[in-house]
This record gives C-alpha cells, sequence and structure tokens, in this order.
C-alpha cells in the first residue's frame, strides 16, 4: 500500500485551479478524496436550486450565488477544504466590485447540497459540521429520492420540508419563498 500524500489547503488549491486533480475533489485532512460525478439528477436540481435562487437574489440585489462545486477553505491546521453545490454570498460578506479568484476564503450565508447516489448521511453531516463551523450560517440539504430538504441552521434544530410544502429563506433571504417542488420537477 502506497503512503498517504499529504497536502496542504494551499497546494490542493493550485493543483485543483490548474485542474491537475478531479473537480470534484476535496481535501480531508491533508488527504485528497475523490467523489464519483453527480448523474443527471443531480445535476438536474443542482441547476434548477442555483438558478431559482439565483434569480431572487439577483432581482433583490443581495449578493451572489455560486454552483459548480465552488471550492472552500475549512481549516488550515489539518487542511481541509471542501466543495458546495451551490452558495449564496452577500455582498455584506463579499462586497460588490472585483470578483475574489480561488477557492472562498468567506463562508457564504447559504450552503445547498444535493444528495448523490454516493453520498451517505454520515459525510453529509461531517460536511454540515465543517460548513457551520467555518461560519456558514445554513445548509440545506435536497434529497431528489425522497423530494424533501432538510434545514440545518448554525445553532438551532433541524427541520425537514416534505414535498408539498413551501422552504423560506428566513432572515438570510428574506421575503424569498417557494414550493420546493420547483427544485425537483420540471416545468
Amino acid at each position: 500500500m502506497a503512503p498517504k500524500v499529504m497536502v496542504t489547503c494551499e497546494e490542493f488549491e493550485a493543483l485543483s485551479l490548474a485542474e491537475k486533480i478531479s473537480p470534484r475533489a476535496e481535501l480531508i485532512d491533508g488527504e485528497i478524496v475523490e467523489h464519483m460525478g453527480g448523474g443527471y439528477t443531480h445535476s438536474f436540481v443542482t441547476g434548477s436550486i442555483c438558478v431559482i435562487l439565483g434569480n431572487f437574489v439577483n432581482a433583490h440585489k443581495l449578493g451572489r450565488v455560486l454552483t459548480g462545486e465552488t471550492g472552500m477553505h475549512i481549516r488550515w491546521e489539518l487542511p481541509r477544504c471542501r466543495l458546495a453545490d451551490v452558495s449564496y454570498l452577500s455582498y455584506q460578506r463579499a462586497p460588490k466590485g472585483a470578483v475574489p479568484s480561488g477557492f472562498l476564503r468567506v463562508p457564504p450565508e447559504l450552503i445547498v447540497e444535493v444528495l448523490s447516489e454516493d453520498d451517505t448521511w454520515t459525510d453529509i453531516e461531517e460536511k454540515i459540521k465543517d460548513y457551520h463551523n467555518t461560519g456558514v450560517d445554513m445548509v440545506w440539504v435536497a434529497d431528489p429520492q425522497t423530494r424533501t430538504v432538510r434545514v440545518f441552521p448554525r445553532g438551532g434544530m433541524p427541520s425537514v420540508v416534505h414535498d408539498g410544502s413551501e422552504i423560506d429563506g428566513g432572515a438570510i433571504l428574506p421575503g424569498f419563498r417557494i414550493p420546493i417542488a420547483r427544485f425537483f420537477d420540471e416545468e
């Protein structure tokens, strides 16, 4: 068995931006961990959520919605970098103007993860903990199989929004409210 190669957050970011590793790889405790690519359903739901959130955020001039496995530094001492399916970063946290390059160093207010066939709840819960520890206020986990969205507020109690119900943006996205079926259905 080959020894593990340990890399720093900076080295991982450089490898990722130079496309020398899989675009779905994450850095977990200094080790590069490859993930399967998302399938059709994962990509469709991720795209739907990005468009819906993006349209709202743009119409209200609130900030930016990012997708495409946006890289985010989680911690430096035991190097960890995560990739988010969709994230919302307000102009309060990242002001208008020059768009930063590279991975995020400022935590988004909201991250949305869309479950893939290879995701386990143990992995997702660890990811949610990483996001919250970094300062992300809210994580939504959309599950195309059950057509639910699990809501994980930092420091609060998780809840589940079921098909046929609406999800709202709370204090993070005031005025945002939509039936979650819009995330999963073609119009």
